[in-house]
């Protein structure tokens, strides 16, 4: 794949970390990447400290009966909803690890 830039778009660019084009896209990916997954782990924080464990821990908790009115629409909602951050924190790493290192 090709990917032209207008030189309008290049001039902003300039600022970015990186010595060629394809540096510094790799460079702005690579800061996407992360601000993405520190939105995850802010929202799986709350959680986390809402529920005083890590997810797994609650998953356990939840799967052998420990957690009180496990099926109230509040805990529902948040089991699911800390599940879903929990994936998507992965997918995005993955993604992460996935870019090419640049060099």
């Amino acid at each position: 794949m090709t990917l032209s830039l207008t030189p309008q778009i290049t001039t902003y660019l300039e600022p970015v970390a990186g010595k060629t084009p394809n540096e510094k896209v790799l460079s702005l990916l690579e800061s996407y990447l992360a601000a993405q997954i520190r939105a995850c782990e802010r929202e799986i924080n709350e959680y986390e400290i809402k529920y005083r464990s890590p997810f797994s821990e609650f998953a356990e908790a939840w799967e052998q009966g420990h957690i009180q009115n496990r099926y109230s629409h509040e805990i529902e909602r948040d089991y699911m909803e800390w599940e879903g951050l929990v994936a998507e924190k992965g997918r995005w790493l993955e993604h992460l690890r996935n870019l090419p290192a640049q060099v």
